[in-house]
């Protein structure tokens, strides 16, 4: 009898750990990360699901609603797949009320947005040679921009962190051209003490130094140590330095109004392609009677969940939210429309409300709440959608691309969505455990040391492929 009760205790000791530990209890290597990171265990919650069979079941704070910051864009994503379908595209056009008289358009030209993310510069000097092609060399009137598809509040993009010159911090915009964005490059110049600068795209009007002092030092915050001033938009000021162990870098910023940002680009592109504008940019709404002289399609909604969930782009995820409340019954896109459509879905769900509510669909907010508990629900229920394999391949690859490319942990094995601000860092995602079994993963910290906590994620999903 002692021989087989030794046996019996034995077998349960060597099974593997996914059975063995309680659904509430971290594991050890995850407990360890979070003391080493000083994050308090009150301040971190994790859900694993398998999806294939038995496996790791951990339940830890999974009820508790969190700040999610990225981890939001895998609702925007499932949502939007769901109702926009993978091949949805977001059409940009240029109409007039009158046609063409001979080469002259003598009426105003209207620019009509409907939301396209990833409308860039190239995409739209493919408009404007569109609109050539028709045989107009001169516009008389002014270009009128169409951007009333969305109905949004005012959008202040220094309120969230104070950086209002970086694109992530950019509101929604149904007319939005190439991020409003200019790119600054830097190249240094040891014998000269001096980095060079040069910008593109070439815009008129726009005026940057022609260098900065150079300075020894380590290449860390080196835009901070620029001091970079702009106030004025068209002029951008670096009261500081660059530090000489940076080598050649660029930086994307926006400080532009939206309107001039549009007539800078379209009068170089179109007078570059020989044509003549006598007018200039004003906003407004286009006629219901009106000819379609030029248009162009994003790409489809697969190939921008890529950029999206890849790169953790925000604008992508800002304009596909609003987009998600728009139908023949309500054909201008609202924040209160989108978040009805995830409400609907919650309910779908059995989510309870207090654990999943999304502010603007791209996780910038402090507003969000989610609980890796509904997180996990999201993932199981994509994993049984039609459209799993365009969701899945939108996520970063641990150790491969997108935010996950400089984490080793468990290479190639898990599609992990990232998420990190100020105070809240988080992951959510697949993750196909040594043995083969797949599994649903979310986890969030909501800690005033959640800069630090990156070790615990990749705990997680070292823990989990190991032993799943």
């Amino acid at each position: 009898m002692r021989l087989i009760l030794f046996v019996v205790l034995y077998t349960f000791a060597i099974l593997p750990i996914a059975y063995a530990t309680p659904r509430s209890v971290l594991p050890t290597s995850i407990q360890k990360a979070l003391k080493n990171s000083r994050v308090a265990t009150n301040d971190f919650s994790l859900s694993v699901k398998p999806l294939n069979g038995k496996g790791i079941n951990l339940r830890f704070n999974e009820r508790i609603p969190r700040t999610p910051a990225s981890v939001e864009k895998i609702i925007t994503s499932a949502l939007a797949l769901e109702i926009l379908s993978p091949a949805k595209v977001w059409t940009t056009k240029f109409v007039t009320k009158e046609h063409p008289l001979n080469d002259i358009l003598e009426n105003d030209l209207y620019l009509v947005g409907q939301g396209d993310p990833s409308l860039t510069i190239e995409r739209f000097w493919l408009l404007v040679n569109k609109l050539r092609s028709r045989g107009i060399d001169e516009l008389s009137g002014n270009l009128v921009l169409d951007r009333s598809l969305f109905n949004t509040p005012y959008h202040d993009p220094f309120a969230f962190d104070g950086k209002g010159y970086r694109i992530y911090n950019l509101g929604p915009d149904a007319l939005l051209l190439n991020y409003r964005s200019h790119t600054i490059y830097f190249e240094p110049n040891e014998e000269k003490g001096v980095a060079y600068l040069y910008a593109e795209p070439q815009l008129q009007h726009i005026e940057i130094p022609k260098s900065v002092p150079l300075a020894k030092g380590r290449c860390q915050n080196w835009i901070e140590q620029l001091d970079p001033d702009y106030s004025v938009h068209n002029r951008p000021i670096f009261r500081g330095t660059y530090p000489n162990q940076c080598g050649k870098k660029y930086f994307i910023y926006t400080a532009f109004n939206p309107n001039d940002y549009i007539e800078n680009i379209f009068r170089s592109l179109w007078e570059q392609s020989g044509g003549k504008w006598n007018g200039t940019v004003k906003e407004g709404v286009a006629p219901q009677e009106s000819e379609t002289l030029a248009l162009h399609d994003s790409m489809p909604l697969s190939q921008l969940l890529y950029g999206m969930n890849k790169y953790s782009n925000n604008l992508i995820a800002r304009n596909v939210f609003l987009s998600l409340g728009i139908d023949k019954n309500n054909p201008i896109g609202t924040l209160e429309l989108s978040r009805k459509k995830v409400s609907e879905w919650r309910q779908k769900l059995s989510i309870p409300t207090k654990e999943l509510y999304v502010d603007n669909g791209s996780g910038l907010s402090r507003d969000s709440k989610l609980s890796t508990r509904a997180t996990v629900r999201i993932l199981e229920e994509m994993w049984h959608s039609p459209y799993v394999a365009e969701y899945i391949s939108s996520l970063p690859i641990s150790g491969i691309d997108g935010t996950m490319k400089k984490r080793k942990v468990a290479t190639g094995y898990a599609h992990i969505k990232t998420g990190y601000i100020e105070n809240v860092r988080s992951i959510a995602g697949y993750i196909k455990g040594a043995s083969g079994r797949y599994y649903a993963v979310s986890a969030i910290i909501n800690s005033a040391h959640a800069i630090d906590s990156m070790p615990v994620m990749d705990a997680v999903i070292t823990w989990i492929y190991k032993h799943g």
